[in-house]
């Protein structure tokens, strides 16, 4: 796991093994992380490059890694672009390297031909030239990963190994090719195509991650998208009962509450916890609501987003402010903006101690489903403060109380070197499991406890069993419970005075 940081990290195409030759000693290297994050590609060999310039969507770079579990890439264009939409760049897959089998382009026998602006694609298992024939597909069936899911010159992406298609395996043979190609006639390579050979070694250990706090006194935090107030359904409401006694948080923060009160909210969790809700406290909107062991001092609408004061003074030595956010989906990128604009203008006034409820030294946390899949600028903003709309909302913020950058703190799943949050497998569904929702806070007067991602579909028998999970409790919503322990510094890091 990487250590947490201020810098925002561009998003990277994640790897596949490739063996271009016997020297590359992938095997040695640690196994890469799907996080949006590069440093773990630094020691693995570029694949294919061309030089930048051939306008549009300009392909410069792929590099390949080995994991026994998927097929891994990381590509870089010479610009920003965004993976999951508005973009022609094609992956031409031969998984059985004959090309007599697939699609017959680009000199290869393609089993596998993926769009990813379209985010969809056909496999092929007859022999054809027709793009449309085989079967249409979209990412699920393919375990199909990528990130990050905002804009960026890099992106990772991952395709399972054991990924099938109407019964079929997509991996055929440990050896194959690809191509990748855009609309503008930009391909890498320039000639060819580019070998992979499969890793057959067993997969390294998985990251075993205990759901407990590190240490009693840890502040729990909790974001849960629960999908349409999925919670009362009568066929999920034993996934969310098991889920929550498993995580046991101390705040809530709920989105797509829609037809039930915080009060209702509240009662249904915490009694699924074995507690009294009269000791708890909970506000909310029709949409998000959080639900409080600590008393809540203050709220605010901003919008359909809320803003919480907490009285965590007994733990934290002052209280907490939390944005508890859902802004609009998809292409809807303006309004994005726009609310996570509204959120720092509050923040603003806090900070210059202009807010008649709130203090300015408060400690902050940014967070919900903020659906991520569009300008990589709306989470600059959420980290550094920058409002983009500053005739409406007025100058950017310092946001945290020493006037530096929050902290994205991009926790991993609890069993998988892999960060998303939202995951639906539906064949109908659109977008391929991605990071939309964050935990974005204040260390200057904060440390970090523990941090994960709750997905109970990878985690172990034993560590199910010692939960009281089962393995598709997660499915219980096409978001995953986000968990981010907080507690008072317990050191300074470092003496201005040199002392």
């Amino acid at each position: 796991m990487h250590p947490p940081t201020h810098r925002l990290h561009a998003g990277s195409l994640l790897a596949c093994l490739a063996v271009l030759s016997a020297s590359n000693g992938f095997a040695a290297s640690p196994p890469i992380t799907l996080d949006g994050r590069f440093d773990d590609w630094n020691d693995r060999a570029v694949a294919a490059s061309d030089p930048a310039g051939e306008g549009g969507l300009d392909l410069v770079e792929l590099r390949l890694a080995d994991e026994p579990d998927w097929f891994q890439m990381l590509l870089t264009a010479s610009g920003d672009f965004d993976l999951s939409d508005d973009n022609d760049l094609v992956l031409l897959l031969d998984t059985d390297q004959d090309p007599g089998t697939g699609l017959q382009v680009e000199g290869i026998g393609a089993e596998l031909r993926f769009v990813f602006g379209a985010r969809s694609g056909h496999y092929y298992p007859e022999a054809t030239e027709d793009p449309e024939a085989g079967v249409e597909l979209r990412y699920a069936p393919l375990g199909l990963q990528g990130a990050p899911t905002v804009t960026s010159p890099s992106f990772e992406i991952a395709i399972a190994r054991d990924a099938t298609i109407e019964g079929d395996p997509l991996f055929l043979e440990d050896r194959g090719s690809l191509v990748l190609t855009s609309g503008t006639g930009d391909r890498l390579p320039d000639q060819g195509s580019i070998p992979y050979q499969l890793d057959l070694d067993p997969p390294p250990p998985a990251r075993d991650v205990p759901l407990a706090r590190e240490r009693a006194e840890d502040l729990r935090l909790v974001s849960w998208n629960v999908r349409f107030d999925s919670p009362w359904d009568d066929d999920q409401a034993d996934r969310f009962r098991r889920l929550v006694r498993a995580l046991d948080p101390d705040i809530l923060n709920f989105q797509e509450i829609y037809d039930h009160t915080p009060s209702e909210a509240r009662d249904r969790f915490v009694g699924w916890l074995g507690e009294d809700p009269a000791d708890w406290y909970a506000a909310g909107n029709a949409d998000c609501i959080t639900v409080s062991r600590y008393p809540i001092l203050y709220t605010e609408d901003l919008d359909t987003n809320l803003a919480v004061l907490v009285g965590t003074d007994p733990l934290l030595d002052r209280s907490l402010l939390i944005v508890n956010a859902h802004p609009p989906c998809c292409t809807n990128d303006d309004g994005r903006q726009e609310e996570i604009d509204q959120m720092l203008a509050l923040l603003r006034r806090v900070r210059a101690g202009q807010h008649p409820e709130i203090p300015a030294e408060v400690a902050v946390q940014l967070t919900g489903d903020m659906n991520l899949v569009g300008l990589a600028q709306q989470l600059e903003s959420l980290v550094t403060g920058d409002i983009v709309d500053e005739a409406t909302w007025g100058p950017d913020v310092a946001p945290d109380v020493d006037g530096s950058a929050l902290l994205d703190t991009t926790p991993l799943l609890t069993e998988r070197r892999l960060g998303y949050t939202y995951r639906n497998d539906s064949p109908f569904a659109s977008y391929w499991p991605g990071r939309l929702d964050v935990s974005i806070v204040s260390d200057s007067v904060l440390e970090l406890g523990r941090q994960l991602v709750l997905e109970t579909r990878f985690m172990s028998a034993r560590r199910l069993d010692e939960y009281g999970l089962l393995a598709q409790d997660s499915a219980s919503s096409d978001h995953l419970p986000l968990v981010t322990d907080v507690r008072r510094p317990t050191a300074l890091v470092g003496d201005l005075d040199g002392d």
